[in-house]
């Protein structure tokens, strides 16, 4: 049996999908249904919870919703501590990704975020859209 892609979602697009992507909720349906791995961190977890909880999007993201991702972040996916530091990109909360990613051992990392895509791929880990990673799947 082949073993499930491994993958770090970067923050993006868990708002994308809250705001309504297709492909952003494409890909959470996709590891919902156990297609691929979602490998994350504390941090991570932490940044996610912190984007989605802006005043900005009080009147766009339900609450509700916010609980759910938050629980399936909490319980289905595999939790890492990243055991290196990376300084490569210029945002931190970016390098954050990166440590989860290489930690982790993942095959991708999906991101809309274009200073992550220009490194692909780092470390042996493919660094892709939504649209690029649905395809592997």
């Amino acid at each position: 049996m082949k073993e499930r892609p491994k993958a770090v979602i970067d923050t993006n697009i868990f708002v994308s999908s809250l705001l309504g992507s297709v492909n952003a909720q494409c890909i959470l349906n996709n590891f919902i249904l156990g297609n691929f791995d979602i490998v994350i961190s504390k941090d991570v977890i932490e940044e996610i919870i912190e984007v989605i909880s802006r005043k900005k999007f009080s009147d766009i993201i339900h609450r509700e919703d916010i609980m759910e991702l938050i629980d399936l972040l909490e319980t289905d996916t595999k939790r890492v501590i990243p055991t290196i530091r990376i300084f490569s990109c210029r945002d931190p909360k970016d390098n954050l990704i990166l440590e989860c990613a290489v930690s982790g051992k993942v095959d991708f990392i999906v991101t809309g975020d274009n200073d992550l895509l220009k490194m692909s791929p780092f470390k042996n880990i493919h660094i892709v859209t939504p649209a690029q990673f649905l395809k592997f799947l």
